[in-house]
């Protein structure tokens, strides 16, 4: 096997394991191995339209700065148009390319954060949500975006079949 092909059969042997709850620690490591984070998290989301909905942070690399979150009303912005509605990845490489479009950017200041990639996770051909890697200002050049098609994969495997991104109504009548 070569050196190259290895985060990835991890990643298989992960998904193999009887007893697991969750893939996305299995996920993260793929992602730090094969790209590099400091920050890594996913995020599921619910939408009522093509830029209409509700998100919730469903897993973090670092549950004391940057937890899980409930539900949120998505605002609309040219971060919604490039992700949810076009489905395509957002890159930007300084907080003053995403201060715009994200509400906690000064909290990802704070963190030591500078550049961040949101990749959309397309399943049966809905928008399920974003695997969101966060490292140092200019981190995420073009070496490191070449791999993004590796984790594209596992990632919607990972949500695929990973309880915590199945969307549950937060009214349980909802389900009646």
């Amino acid at each position: 096997m070569t050196d190259a092909c290895r985060p990835l059969h991890q990643f298989e042997t992960a998904v193999q394991q009887v007893g697991w709850s969750s893939l996305f620690p299995a996920l993260d490591e793929l992602c730090q191995t094969i790209i590099g984070h400091r920050l890594f998290s996913c995020s599921t989301f619910r939408m009522e339209g093509p830029q209409k909905g509700v998100a919730a942070r469903i897993y973090t690399s670092d549950e004391v700065n940057y937890p899980r979150s409930g539900e949120k009303e998505i605002v609309p912005n040219r971060w919604t148009e490039q992700v949810i509605a076009g489905r395509q990845i957002f890159v930007a490489n300084s907080v003053e390319a995403f201060a715009d479009v994200f509400a906690d950017h000064e909290r990802i200041a704070s963190l030591g954060l500078g550049s961040v990639v949101n990749i959309p996770v397309i399943l049966r051909g809905d928008f399920i949500g974003t695997v969101n890697l966060l490292h140092e200002a200019d981190y995420y050049g073009a070496e490191k975006l070449a791999q993004i098609t590796t984790i594209i994969l596992p990632a919607i495997v990972t949500f695929g079949l990973s309880s915590e991104a199945a969307w549950r109504p937060a009214d349980p009548a909802a389900l009646t």
